[in-house]
Parts: structure tokens; sequence; C-alpha cells
């Protein structure tokens, strides 16, 4: 019994210039892992323009509209929204709700398990863009979605341990890699915890802030306050993210 590897994918959520085909074909790389259970939150017009006429093995495709992500109902409390960043085009309200919905989406991926698994894997749609390799790829993503872990293990850029170099940044402005956000997993129940805790820190800083940001922000917040159910391992935004899983 292997792990369930879960992703989405989202259109319209910022004017970023790459090409939805880009992303499709990245997320094809993914999906023709005919030996690993996937499940794949999808708008229905991208299935049908896209995968309808395709066969996948191993692939449950759930249908996904982007108002369905609960943090719409909070969207006209987002007053203050303000982030230091260099593509402001890119890092919309919109593109944080999808980041941030992240642990949602494992969680009903663990409500339905189709595939009778007990870890699952969040890996990003299109992670091949770092990769570019298919072989290594391929290695890679199967040795990952048999990997077990007892508790949560998250891909992490900066040492946790030594989160005073960055003490100096606001955590609600500016990016924090303590987590490097395209792969996260372990333990069915631990994830569903995270995304208990991820949906009332969502809230919360909505409610507080007028705001919202990125995903691994929040997940860092929450990192600080429960570390005992983190396992994470360091990687940069290339192939070891799922090298070192």
């Amino acid at each position: 019994m292997n792990n369930t590897i879960v992703s989405a994918f989202m259109t319209k959520i910022n004017k970023n210039s790459k090409s939805f085909d880009n992303y499709i074909e990245y997320g094809k790389k993914l999906l023709n892992l005919k030996k690993i259970s996937k499940i794949i939150f999808i708008e229905r017009h991208i299935y049908e323009e896209y995968f309808i006429n395709e066969i996948y093995i191993n692939v449950k495709f759930i249908f996904f509209e982007k108002k369905d992500n609960y943090l719409y109902e909070h969207y006209d409390k987002i007053s203050n929204f303000s982030l230091n960043t260099n593509n402001n085009e890119k890092d919309t309200i919109d593109y944080m709700f999808v980041q941030c919905h992240k642990t949602e989406w494992l969680k009903k991926a663990i409500e339905l398990n189709p595939f009778n698994s007990i870890d699952f894997i969040w890996v990003d749609f299109g992670i091949y863009h770092i990769c570019k390799d298919i072989i290594m790829f391929k290695k890679y993503i199967y040795e990952l979605s048999n990997k077990k872990y007892k508790y949560i293990r998250n891909s992490s850029c900066w040492d946790i341990k030594n989160e005073f170099i960055y003490q100096d940044l606001d955590i609600y402005k500016t990016i924090h890699w303590y987590f490097a956000g395209g792969v996260l997993g372990g333990n069915s129940h631990f994830l569903t915890l995270f995304a208990n805790l991820m949906k009332e820190k969502c809230i919360q800083i909505i409610n507080d802030q007028k705001h919202i940001m990125w995903e691994v922000n929040i997940w860092y917040l929450i990192c600080k306050e429960y570390p005992e159910i983190f396992m994470p391992y360091i990687c940069g935004h290339d192939i070891s993210i799922i090298e070192n899983y």
C-alpha cells in the first residue's frame, strides 16, 4: 500500500505570464506515473479541455472550482493586503488563497481516501519544472511515494533551528522559506490536524490583520506553536525537494 499524492491546478488566480500549457505538460509528467496513487483537484473546464480524452492509471480527478475555497467567504475582510514582492501580478489575494488551500485539499483527500492510504503527500502540480529530468523525476517520485513518517514531513529551505537569522523579516509581508511549499506529507492524522490549524490561523489573520500572505509563512507560524508534529528536511527549489523527502 503506497502513499497517495495530492495536487491541484487552479486558473485565473493572477496575471502570471507563464502559459497554462506549460503547467499542464509539467503536471502530466506526474499523472503518467502509473504505479502511484494520485488525487487531483481541478476545474471542470480544464479537465474537459486537457484531460478528458486521455487515460491515466491510479488517478482520481475531483472537480473543484476556485470559489469553492472557504477563504472566499472572507475575501471582503481583506483591506490591508500588502506584500514585499517583486511580482505583484503573481502574488495576488487569489494566488494566496490557492496556496493556503493545500492543506484543505490534503484533508479532503484523506477523507475520501479512494486508494486506502495511510500517508498522503502534497506535491505541487507543476513541480516537474524545477527538475526537467524525467529519469530522475520518476526515480525520486517513486521513492517518495513509498516513504512513511510518523508525523508531518515538510520541505524546508531555511533551517528552522536557526530562526533568529531571519527574525527581522516581517512574517506578514516578506516570504519566509522555513517551508519550501512544494512538498508536504506524512501521516493522515497529523495532516488533518495541520489542516484544521491552518484554517483557524488563516481566518484569524484575515480577521486581525485584514490581510493574507503566503502559505509557507502561515505554516511556519503554526510550526512555532506545534514543533513536535513536524519533521523538516533541508532542500532547495530544485530536485532535492523530492529527492530528500
